[in-house]
C-alpha cells in the first residue's frame, strides 16, 4: 500500500477527517474553522479593507465581518458575501452610533493618560492613569461584544447596550481571551513590522476576529440566546 492509499484511508475512515464532526467549542472549534475556511477570512479581510475606506463605514463594516464570522462559530457554514452585505445595509445606521460611542470612550481613555503624563511627579500620575488604563479596556470590551450583538441579536439599542455592558465586567474568562488576543496580536504585529503589512492586507483583522466571535459564543449562549429558547419553550 503506497503513501497515497495509506492518506485516503485515514482521511475517510469512520471517524476520522472530514467524516468527524467539528469541535463543539474553545480553541479546537477555532482551529477546526481557522483552516478549513481560510480562504474565506482571507476574502473577508479584502471586502472589509474596502468596505472601511470611508471612515463612517468601518462601524457597518465589523457588523458585516462579525455576521459571517459568528455564523460560522455557531452553524460552520455561511455565504459570505450575502451575509456580508445583508448585515453592513441593516446596521450601517446602529453600527455608527455605537462606533461613535466607542470613540468617545476612547477619547476620554487617552485624555486621562494624557493627564497622568502631564501632572505626574515622576512622569506618570497612577490615579488618572488607571482611570485611563480602565477606559480603554473597557471600550475594548464594550465595541468587541456590541458589533458581535448587533448582527446576531435582535435587540434594542438600549438591549444592545444593556447586555454588551453585563458581559463585560461580569465575563472576567472571555475578557482576558479577548484582551489577551488584542494585546499579544498588536504586539506582534509591531515588532515584526513592516513585514506583517502582509499580514494585515491578507488575514489578520477576520483571523482577531474569529477569536473573539469564538470567545463570545459561550457566554452568548449561555446567558442571552439559552435563556430566551428556554422561556419561549415554557411559554403556552
Amino acid at each position: 500500500m503506497n503513501i497515497t492509499e495509506l492518506i485516503k484511508n485515514k482521511r475517510f475512515a469512520p471517524g476520522k477527517g472530514v467524516m468527524e464532526p467539528p469541535p463543539d467549542k474553545g480553541i479546537k472549534r477555532f482551529g477546526f474553522l481557522l483552516w478549513n475556511h481560510v480562504w474565506k477570512l482571507v476574502t473577508l479581510n479584502v471586502l472589509l479593507l474596502a468596505f472601511c475606506v470611508p471612515v463612517i463605514t468601518i462601524p457597518a463594516a465589523f457588523c458585516g465581518l462579525n455576521r459571517v464570522l459568528i455564523k460560522l462559530v455557531r452553524e460552520g457554514h455561511c455565504f459570505l458575501w450575502s451575509d456580508f452585505w445583508k448585515e453592513f445595509k441593516a446596521n450601517f445606521l446602529r453600527g455608527m452610533l455605537f462606533g461613535l460611542l466607542c470613540a468617545a470612550i476612547l477619547f476620554a481613555s487617552y485624555y486621562f493618560l494624557s493627564l497622568s503624563i502631564s501632572y505626574g511627579q515622576n512622569g506618570f500620575d497612577v490615579f488618572t492613569g488607571a482611570i485611563g488604563f480602565l477606559l480603554f479596556g473597557f471600550a475594548v470590551l464594550f465595541s468587541s461584544y456590541v458589533f458581535v450583538f448587533l448582527p446576531t441579536l435582535e435587540l434594542n439599542n438600549m438591549g444592545i447596550a444593556k447586555n454588551a455592558f453585563i458581559l463585560s465586567v461580569t465575563e472576567w474568562k472571555t475578557n482576558l481571551v479577548i484582551v489577551g488576543s488584542l494585546l499579544i496580536t498588536t504586539l506582534l504585529t509591531i515588532a515584526f513590522f513592516p513585514y506583517t503589512i502582509f499580514v494585515i492586507l491578507i488575514i489578520l483583522f477576520p483571523f482577531y476576529q474569529l477569536i473573539v466571535c469564538t470567545a463570545i459564543n459561550g457566554p452568548l449562549q449561555r446567558r442571552i440566546i439559552g435563556p430566551y429558547e428556554e422561556g419561549k419553550k415554557q411559554t403556552p
